[in-house]
């Protein structure tokens, strides 16, 4: 990961299992600068970074970098953006050398023990809430504001 990385784009990080950040990646869970919740990437964020600090990131949407995430344990390594891709070989040098189906497996086991699993009616109320909100005035001032470069009526930044 480098650069920005912002709203939806921090969920998917918070999904994945290793994440290397450039020095230079900057983060954001901005949904509500936009008017909107997080709702679909609640769950990753929460088992990535925790609800204390979930709470605080999201309900404030002020951007962190690459250190900070990597303290709250949303990225795994932070290193120079020269060094990023590398890096990143490297890791999937090791990734490759061990038995496929034993990943596949651990990684299973992993998110079964851990309580990690969303059921499908549980999710599905997740995108709902997410479309319905997107639906919103709020919503559309706020990705106006996002679009056109400007301030929402409710930033005091």
């Amino acid at each position: 990961m480098q650069g920005g990385c912002f709203g939806g784009g921090t969920g998917i990080i918070a999904a994945c299992d290793i994440v290397i950040a450039a020095d230079n990646a900057m983060f954001s869970i901005a949904e509500v600068r936009w008017g909107l919740t997080a709702a679909i990437i609640l769950p990753q964020l929460s088992d990535a970074i925790g609800l204390r600090q979930l709470r605080r990131y999201a309900l404030t949407g002020e951007r962190f970098g690459a250190k900070e995430a990597q303290r709250l344990g949303l990225v795994h390594e932070v290193v120079p953006l020269a060094e990023l891709d590398a890096t990143g070989a490297t890791m999937v040098a090791h990734a490759l050398e061990n038995g496929p189906e034993a990943i596949a497996e651990t990684k299973r086991l992993a998110i079964e023990i851990a309580g990690a699993r969303v059921d499908q009616a549980s999710f599905d109320r997740l995108v709902d809430c997410h479309a319905a909100k997107r639906q919103s005035r709020e919503a559309a001032e706020g990705l106006a504001s996002f679009a056109g470069k400007h301030q929402a009526s409710w930033s005091r930044s």
